[in-house]
């Protein structure tokens, strides 16, 4: 009897170190960061190296700014990571409705990615309500602001490794340039946090104030066009700098300007299909046919893979065309 008492013993000793094993790990890796990991390469073709899907480097919020929102919404959607060369800095940001790979050197992001889905087309929620804030004041997906971070319509990220663009960097800028959106205010009126966080200064490039509310802008409302026929498609847009140099930069923080923008868009619905533009940063008009070229044409002008995680025998057959007429 006493044998089988202290074996018995013995087995809840055991089993409670394994439990507390177990916790132990389980702080750790909340230590670390924590949530879902993804696999981002950053070389084309080259070596690859882990990320957070959210942001890979762990920091502890500014005092006047709330820890960072939830992204449950956005799902774990490989199609929203590219592929960066070796030489492009890039810190992963991760919203709600899009991921963006921030430059600390241009102060501007590499591309902003994200999935437009035809139920996510209308909503009661518009841009001139930004910021939307919760019953304690404070901005939704973004949390709390002061003076000093929000301005404008317009929020700094606090959560971009610095350096990184101020708001005191737009006001009577020396080229005149507008708040250019990557991914636009209008494909998020479905969700009041997302709508904030398009406002974040990390989604906005400096561009002409003819090319957004002129060439761009027919472009984005023909990407809103083709989510509501197709059902859903995946964009990504950026920043082109000739020659890989920057030419011009606007204010104290010395923000890039860039010379041209793409955006590629693709479609996985009946047969896959992809397209590529490229609009130059000026004060022209831009014919979309005229602007049209091939993914693989925009993968050699910025150096980044688009949509690297299709098969391959997919991303070679779409990204090299540039047929204009089966999106029409």
């Amino acid at each position: 009897m006493y044998n089988y008492l202290l074996m018995k013993h013995f087995d809840y000793l055991l089993l409670l170190s394994f439990c507390v094993v177990c916790l132990s790990c389980r702080n750790a890796s909340t230590a670390n960061g924590g949530g879902p990991m993804l696999t981002e390469s950053n070389a084309v073709g080259g070596e690859q190296k882990t990320v957070r899907h959210d942001d890979d480097r762990k920091r502890e919020p500014a005092a006047d700014v709330a820890p960072a929102p939830d992204v449950a919404q956005v799902e774990s959607d490989p199609l929203l990571l590219c592929t960066t060369p070796p030489s492009m800095p890039s810190q992963i940001l991760r919203r709600i409705a899009y991921v963006t790979s921030y430059n600390r050197d241009t102060k501007c992001p590499n591309w902003v990615a994200w999935h437009l889905k035809k139920e996510n087309l209308n909503g009661p929620y518009k841009r001139n309500g930004v910021p939307y804030y919760d019953d304690e004041g404070r901005a939704l997906g973004i949390g709390q602001v002061t003076d000093e971070t929000y301005r404008s319509g317009y929020f700094l990220d606090m959560a971009a490794e610095e350096p990184r663009q101020q708001l005191t960097d737009w006001p009577n800028n020396e080229y005149k340039m507008s708040h250019g959106h990557l991914c636009p205010a209008a494909d998020n009126k479905w969700s009041k946090e997302a709508m904030n966080q398009t406002f974040l200064l990390t989604n906005i490039c400096p561009q002409t104030r003819k090319l957004n509310s002129g060439g761009w802008n027919s472009l984005e409302n023909k990407c809103r066009t083709w989510a509501g026929r197709y059902g859903d498609i995946y964009i990504v847009a950026g920043p082109i700098y000739e020659g890989g140099k920057v030419h011009r930069t606007i204010g104290k923080s010395r923000v890039a300007v860039p010379d041209a923008f793409y955006k590629v868009v693709l479609c996985m619905n009946g047969r896959p299909k992809a397209i590529g533009f490229i609009y130059p940063n000026d004060d022209e008009s831009h014919s979309m046919a005229d602007m049209v070229c091939s993914v693989d044409h925009v993968e050699k002008v910025t150096g980044i893979d688009f949509f690297p995680s299709l098969p391959n025998k997919v991303e070679k057959e779409i990204e090299s065309k540039d047929e204009w007429k089966n999106w029409q």
